[in-house]
């Protein structure tokens, strides 16, 4: 019933690392720089980023280069932790130190850049491409820091450029970047929701569906080859799998009433879901060979289940407590209501869509403040809620950048819906789409192709 693994994707087919060279460096002169995810406030790093210089014959008639330099300054900036340098203010030592790879890191430091960064390009033969090489400089500890060549296709140039963008917030932070992501959300047209795909920098918008029918709640699977959602289009509201671009769909699940709110576990052997075959939303369980298991036996209505990262529990929302609204709980991924089940969100008459945090130590929830909804993250060590401060009007369906740094939701402004985006410790929001009518995002996860 599950997927097996796709075997070679239009990616991989086109796009391939030619050769990745990495040259530690003996005898630094001070400590490696590192940023401090867990610290909210945190200088950025300044960076220069000089021309890409093109080599080899023929000409860059496209201006590939240009592009792919504006790439991969958007891609850093939107990381929120590089501070670039305005290329008037190294322009002179750009030119001094002429196209090759020779670095002066007493003078980028005296124009106050901490990483330099220095790309060549190339045209392959019979214009099947470019051949990208980029390389990282850490002007602070005077070293080389990483060197990665690419070849792609013209159609991949963006996804050439965000994979070394991501390899650069590697080396600062310890964790992979995300400017490959993508985010699935549903679009709301004539009265029809559809499943939207755009990239985390907001390009390469696509529609996934063409169901002509309410569909609800777009989740990624772990691998980021598949998603699952619910759709009306049989006139039942059933869970329908398709893959990442559109094209393969099955059916994964279709009892009368009922079949929603699906939830990957992280090995990809269940499916957290709610039924309403028992009269009542109760979370089940939908496995590999199709057996269903119940976790929740309540009168009350459970729903909107998220898997912890270690897959053993699962939070979820109900209005048990007796108040007739909505809180967030965490129960054990097999026991269930049969185990320890322990209510997480307080002080709000009204909490839904739990979403856990890649790292396993938050979960992020919609939470009513006042007369609008506000975005809480609750940390499972210190047991306490804080509200994101998110701007004006209000915000909800909270999901997890898959670095834990950026979370993505539902915003509301003026009768208007659309996506935003959000960094933990950060003073602003990115809005992601412009319709008007943008629902339920979901961010996918690493993509491994």
């Amino acid at each position: 019933m599950f997927p097996k693994t796709i075997k070679s994707g239009y990616l991989t087919f086109w796009f391939f690392i030619s050769f990745v060279f990495f040259f530690p460096i003996k005898g630094e002169t001070g400590p490696r720089m590192r940023l401090d995810l867990e610290k909210e406030t945190q200088r950025k790093v300044s960076l220069a980023i000089t021309d890409f210089v093109f080599k080899g014959g023929g000409s860059d008639i496209r201006g590939m280069g240009k592009e792919a330099k504006r790439i991969l300054e958007k891609d850093l900036v939107l990381s929120e932790l590089f501070s670039l340098l305005t290329r008037p203010v190294f322009e002179e030592l750009e030119k001094m130190e002429g196209t090759g790879a020779s670095v002066d890191y007493r003078s980028w430091r005296q124009v106050g850049a901490q990483w330099v960064i220095k790309t060549e390009y190339a045209m392959m033969s019979k214009g099947r491409g470019q051949v990208f090489t980029f390389r990282l400089y850490d002007v602070v500890n005077k070293r080389f820091m990483l060197g990665k060549r690419y070849k792609a296709s013209p159609k991949l140039l963006r996804k050439v450029v965000h994979r070394f963008a991501d390899e650069v917030v590697l080396q600062l932070t310890g964790k992979r970047g995300i400017s490959e992501t993508k985010i699935t959300f549903l679009g709301q047209e004539n009265g029809n929701k559809e499943v939207y795909r755009i990239d985390f920098d907001g390009y390469n918008l696509q529609k996934l569906t063409r169901d002509n029918t309410v569909n609800l709640s777009p989740a990624w699977s772990p691998d980021g080859k598949w998603i699952v959602y619910t759709s009306y289009a049989a006139h039942n509201p059933d869970l329908i799998m398709i893959d990442s671009s559109g094209e393969r769909r099955q059916t994964l699940h279709r009892l009368p009433g009922l079949n929603a709110a699906p939830s990957w576990s992280p090995d990809m052997q269940k499916i957290a879901m709610v039924l309403s075959r028992d009269q009542n939303s109760e979370i089940y369980l939908l496995k590999k060979n199709r057996v269903l298991q119940r976790l929740t036996r309540h009168f009350n209505i459970d729903t909107s289940p998220t898997w912890s990262p270690d897959g053993k529990k699962i939070a979820f929302t109900s209005d048990r407590s007796g108040t007739g609204a909505p809180q967030i709980y965490i129960m054990d991924a097999e026991k269930g209501d049969s185990g320890k089940v322990t209510r997480i969100s307080f002080g709000s008459s009204y909490n839904d869509n739990p979403s856990w945090s890649p790292d396993g130590d938050k979960i992020a929830y919609t939470s009513r403040q006042g007369k609008k909804f506000q975005i809480s993250v609750y940390d499972l060590n210190s047991h306490k809620s804080e509200i994101l401060s998110t701007g004006p009007g209000s915000a909800e369906q909270p999901s997890w950048s898959p670095d834990g740094r950026f979370l993505v939701f539902r915003k509301r402004i003026n009768k208007r819906f659309n996506i935003f985006i959000h960094r933990l410790g950060g003073t602003g929001v990115r809005q992601l789409t412009f319709s008007g009518k943008s629902h339920s995002p979901s961010w996918s996860p690493y993509f491994n192709n």
